[in-house]
């Protein structure tokens, strides 16, 4: 984790907790957990929220049918893992459902993150900067807010893939 103490990333993932915390609604559903399961961090993710009691949903098949099924609960927000193509298709499905982008993590072959967030996702970048390569991980206990329950850090580099936020507008 470069550096940084389990103290300080636990302090940090709280503040990034706290801040998606405030976009949902009290009377909201649970999120919508979506991944890649060809995607080694999508499995992970996936893994993760099954520890936590929360099945991450695989996409497969007929993308826009699966969407529309699934946003018929009208979740608070999806938390996804997933390839550029999914990120764009699913995306843009949720967002005719009323549901808008606020953070967006590009995880690179080469071990970086970049990240766009929204204001009220800027505290997705943070997190996914201090968890390193347990960042699957840690967005599931984001996702589900757990984030107490950190795992451990994996030694694994990430592979490629693009993790994202999206909330009811």
């Amino acid at each position: 984790m470069s550096g940084l103490s389990r103290r300080g990333f636990m302090a940090s993932a709280a503040v990034a907790s706290a801040a998606l915390a405030g976009v949902r609604t009290e009377a909201a559903t649970v999120p919508l957990l979506l991944h890649d399961s060809g995607l080694t961090a999508g499995r992970r993710f996936a893994a993760r929220a099954q520890m936590l009691g929360r099945q991450a949903i695989p996409l497969e098949g007929d993308r826009v049918r699966q969407m529309r099924a699934l946003l018929s609960a009208s979740p608070a927000a999806i938390f996804a893992i997933t390839r550029r193509s999914d990120e764009l298709l699913v995306g843009e499905i949720a967002a005719e459902a009323g549901y808008r982008r606020i953070a967006l993590v590009r995880h690179g072959a080469d071990g970086r993150m970049t990240a766009r967030c929204a204001m009220d996702g800027a505290s997705v970048h943070s997190l996914a900067q201090l968890s390193g390569t347990a960042w699957p991980e840690a967005f599931a206990d984001l996702a589900l807010d757990k984030v107490g329950q950190c795992a451990l850090v994996s030694e694994s580099r990430i592979e490629p893939a693009l993790s994202w936020v999206m909330v009811r507008s």
